[in-house]
Order: structure tokens, then C-alpha cells, then sequence
């Protein structure tokens, strides 16, 4: 009887080490997801605050051009953070009074934005005399927007 009695003490034993070594490595596999999930969102993060730009039209004076058979307003970004960033019709969103622009009715240069350089953005829309709000949103969900008058 003694024996049986050993055996099952070492066969419990065994199967706890099982389960305690199965549930290290979970928690050893949930603890490195978090870590590398934390990482990306921190460079998420570091994206988003190095990348910032600012509207620097007179907001009385908007300045328009042709652009093709159309009238465009002339928008001018000024790259106010530490990164470039992309500036093309592809890459920015433009709303105008929460309007939408199409992405066919905006031109810009240059493609890419380096610190401190100024770009500009062309919007093909017929406006109202009156005041209006201009939102400029990046590929990134950084934004910058400013009230003007036509």
C-alpha cells in the first residue's frame, strides 16, 4: 500500500509541474505581446508629436489661382514640427465648413514637407462670401484648421 500511495503523490506532483509550466509560458507569451503592443503605441505617439504644421494665411486675404478652367483658394502649411511628413491630394483630407473636399479638387506642393518649409494646398470649391473654416488633416490624424473670410 505504501507504494501506491508514493505513486500518487509523484503523479500529482508531476501534473502540477505541467499546469504551473503551462501557465508560465501564457503569462510569459501575454506579458511580450503587451510589451511589443505598448512599444508600437509609443511610436505612434512620438509620430504624432513630432509631426505638427500650422494654416499661415492672412485669414482676410485668402489668395485664389486658376487651375485649369477652375478657381482655386491657395492654402499655405508651414511644417512647424521636427519630422517631414507627405503633403499630396492622397495623403491630406480637406473639409471646408466640415465639407469634404474631393481628393480631385486638391492640388499641393511640394509632395514632401520638411521641417520649417511652407507648402501649398489648392482647393477647388465655390464659397460664399461670408466666413469659413478650413481643416487640414494628415495621414497621420494630425490637424490643423482656421476660420477665414471671403
Amino acid at each position: 500500500m505504501g507504494f501506491g500511495e508514493c505513486a500518487a503523490h509523484i503523479i500529482l506532483f508531476i501534473a502540477v509541474v505541467i499546469v504551473a509550466s503551462s501557465l508560465s509560458v501564457m503569462m510569459a507569451t501575454t506579458v511580450q505581446k503587451i510589451s511589443m503592443g505598448i512599444e508600437q503605441q509609443g511610436s505612434n505617439v512620438q509620430k504624432l508629436l513630432v509631426t505638427s504644421f500650422e494654416i499661415i494665411n492672412d485669414p482676410e486675404n485668402i489668395p485664389t489661382k486658376t487651375v485649369g478652367t477652375n478657381t482655386a483658394y491657395v492654402f499655405y502649411v508651414k511644417n512647424t514640427g521636427t519630422d517631414s511628413f507627405p503633403l499630396e491630394n492622397s495623403t491630406i483630407t480637406v473639409m471646408i465648413d466640415g465639407t469634404l473636399i474631393s481628393q480631385a479638387n486638391v492640388t499641393t506642393s511640394p509632395p514632401v514637407l520638411s521641417p520649417g518649409q511652407t507648402g501649398e494646398v489648392d482647393v477647388v470649391t465655390t464659397l460664399s462670401s461670408g466666413d469659413h473654416t478650413i481643416r487640414i488633416v494628415l495621414y497621420n490624424g494630425v490637424s490643423a484648421s482656421m476660420e477665414f473670410s471671403i
